[in-house]
């Protein structure tokens, strides 16, 4: 009876002392997260309610008849850490007919070669930035970094230019038929990397699809570009 009353009373009072094992645990491990930013959790860059102001300078690769060199920016509102608006896609196209389209006017001394210039896309998207990530390199030294998708409408001034042969051996003649703003719809993904709280560097890849006029009809065309610029984060007021 006495051992019971013993054992009952050790256990009455270890049940009032306040246990602070966990606390301890939870502490040193997250001491140990900042010191060695070896996990997601320890996240250093929080977007909510900041605007970003991104200068951005690209090409599109992929056209064989209209080289287009692009500078443009962007202003985009975090509405939470994953989800953002692009309230501004505004990027100004520098447009040239390549060496390759030319001379292919003038070796089979064609009559009609059309093509579309972009001269200024403007454009609003929504964005959706699902992962987080960093990795270490060179020593203890970690980069952390956003990948992000991006969806929207604008419209695209469009010119409509006509190539025509003047002989062999003489430059083709180049005449703009039209000039048009043309619907545009875009897609695409990008890669951020955060230096500090306020600035990072951006890698993205779009493609904007115009619905623009050639050879008399309208048709969808694309024009993928790469892009590569600087983020600089405003905090929310």
């Amino acid at each position: 009876m006495k051992l019971s009353l013993k054992l009952l009373s050790l256990l009455v009072l270890l049940s009032c002392v306040p246990v602070k094992a966990d606390e301890g645990i939870s502490t040193s491990q997250a001491d140990d997260e900042r010191t060695s930013e070896t996990v997601v959790r320890n996240k250093l860059f929080y977007k909510p309610g900041k605007l970003e102001l991104s200068p951005v300078l690209g090409v599109m690769p992929f056209d064989s008849v209209v080289n287009h060199f692009l500078a443009g920016g962007r202003l985009t509102w975090h509405l939470s850490d994953h989800f953002g608006w692009e309230i501004l896609d505004v990027t100004l196209a520098l447009p040239s007919v390549t060496e390759y389209a030319k001379n292919l006017v003038r070796a089979d001394d064609l009559s009609n070669l059309q093509a579309n210039k972009l001269k200024l896309i403007l454009g609003t998207n929504l964005l959706y930035s699902p992962m987080y990530g960093k990795f270490r390199f060179i020593g203890n030294s970690i980069l952390h970094f956003d990948i992000y998708a991006v969806g929207g409408l604008g419209f695209t001034n469009t010119e409509v230019v006509q190539l025509v042969s003047t002989g062999t051996g003489t430059a083709p003649t180049e005449t703009v038929l039209k000039a048009t703003w043309d619907p545009t719809l875009n897609f695409g993904f990008g890669f951020k990397f955060f230096i500090t709280d306020v600035a990072g560097l951006l890698l993205d890849f779009r493609d904007y699809f115009t619905y623009s006029e050639a050879y008399g009809k309208k048709r969808l065309a694309s024009h993928f570009g790469a892009n590569l610029g600087l983020s600089i984060f405003i905090p929310p007021f």
